[in-house]
C-alpha cells in the first residue's frame, strides 16, 4: 500500500513540473501549417478546393490561438522557447 501512495506521489509531482502550454504549442504548430499552405499557394494557380482548404486552417488556427491574441512578444517568445524543449 504505501507502494502505490509512494508510486502514485511522484507521478503527480512529475506531471506538475510540466510547464509546457500544449494549447500554445498547438497554436504554433498550426500557424506553421498555415505559412507553410499559404507558401505553396503562392506558387501558382489556386483551385477553388486549394482556397477552401486554406479557410478551413484559417479557421482551424483562430480557434487555437484564440487565447493567444493579446499576449506580449516576450512572454510569446517564452512560451515558444517551452514549446522546442
Amino acid at each position: 500500500m504505501k507502494i502505490y501512495i509512494l508510486t502514485l506521489f511522484v507521478i503527480a509531482a512529475l506531471s506538475s513540473c510540466s510547464s509546457t502550454d500544449q494549447q500554445f504549442c498547438e497554436c504554433l504548430a498550426v500557424g506553421d501549417e498555415l505559412n507553410n499552405y499559404s507558401a505553396e499557394l503562392l506558387k501558382g494557380e489556386v483551385t477553388k478546393e486549394q482556397a477552401e482548404a486554406l479557410k478551413i486552417i484559417k479557421a482551424k488556427k483562430k480557434k487555437a490561438c484564440a487565447s493567444y491574441e493579446n499576449m506580449s512578444g516576450p512572454e510569446m517568445l517564452k512560451k515558444k522557447s517551452e514549446c522546442a524543449e
